[in-house]
């Protein structure tokens, strides 16, 4: 796949057919929106092309008394995740402000015809673009006629009877619902994070625990709790039990992710990089009155891990 991310001094040789959105999580409705892009170029001998947007717009435009939006994908995540699906070409345009401020017709003009040489553009059911949003599906089509483009809408995708939505997987990472969550994203939702140094307690308490620390502090982070998950160290993938939470216990005052490693390992793992996948949602978090509390429920909550781990796979 390749990667343009100057589309300043970019200019497509070859027709392209494309679509254009943010794409955080690269969830099940989305990569129906890919397939058939590229399943319209195959057939029109063009290049599949998907462009979105960094920083995510709403970074850029959201007023600064809201709170901030925490996404499903970093960049890199994003890209990785696209390269695996086969798609010819992937535009990175930097959002900014001047961007922002296109029209619709002048985004569509000056950058999916002028610059990428568009001959069909494949949008999802309710994409909308350009300034205030305005751009839409009818627009499109009216300017196809005097553009030389054509333009189709897939429509959403539904699973259990609910479309398929960014906004819907976050909802249901927040309420701890993993399980849901990856069935919609169709893969196991992960944290890209480095091993940063803890207090200690996990390995005094005799399960010691990787603290890891997300590459972007824009990264959504699971309700608090205990999971079982998978850590991917390297290329080699360990099962795991994660806590997420201030530990109550012992009156912490700031949010952890701390990962103890199920599998037999031994390796210093401090300042390393890492991928942690989420499998299923095992618990509240809760306060112990002793530490033989706390040490026992560690225990089952780590043989509850073992079980989920063998029954779904990675």
């Amino acid at each position: 796949m390749e990667i343009i991310s100057d589309i300043d001094s970019f200019q497509a040789s070859d027709e392209s057919v494309l679509t254009v959105g943010t794409f955080d999580g690269i969830h099940r409705g989305h990569q129906k929106i890919i397939e058939e892009v590229k399943t319209v170029a195959k057939s029109r001998g063009a290049l599949s092309t998907l462009v979105t947007f960094e920083p995510h717009p709403q970074l850029v435009l959201m007023k600064k008394d809201k709170p901030q939006i925490k996404f499903l994908t970093t960049r890199d995540e994003k890209i990785d995740i696209l390269r695996n699906l086969g798609l010819d070409r992937l535009i990175v345009l930097q959002f900014t402000p001047a961007l922002a401020s296109l029209s619709p017709e002048e985004f569509v003009r000056k950058i999916l015809i002028e610059k990428l040489y568009m001959k069909h553009f494949i949008i999802g059911h309710d994409h909308a673009f350009g300034r205030n949003r305005a751009g839409n599906f009818d627009l499109l089509v009216d300017m196809s006629k005097g553009n030389d483009f054509k333009v189709d809408a897939v429509d959403p995708l539904l699973l259990d009877g609910q479309i398929v939505s960014s906004t819907k997987i976050r909802n249901l990472l927040q309420d701890a619902s993993v399980s849901q969550a990856n069935v919609f994203l169709g893969r196991q939702y992960s944290i890209r994070g480095k091993v940063v140094s803890g207090h200690g307690r996990g390995r005094d308490l005799g399960f010691p625990t990787a603290n890891i620390q997300p590459m972007s502090e824009n990264k959504l982070v699971p309700k608090i709790g205990i999971y079982a998950t998978r850590i991917k160290i390297d290329e080699n993938v360990y099962g795991s039990v994660t806590y997420i939470g201030n530990r109550p216990t012992f009156n912490l005052k700031h949010k952890v992710i701390e990962v103890h490693i199920t599998d037999d390992f031994q390796e210093n793992l401090y300042e390393k990089e890492v991928e942690l996948s989420f499998v299923s949602f095992i618990r509240k978090d809760a306060r112990f009155d002793s530490t033989e509390e706390l040490v026992d429920q560690i225990e089952a909550d780590k043989q509850k891990s073992l079980k989920i781990l063998t029954q779904v796979k990675g």
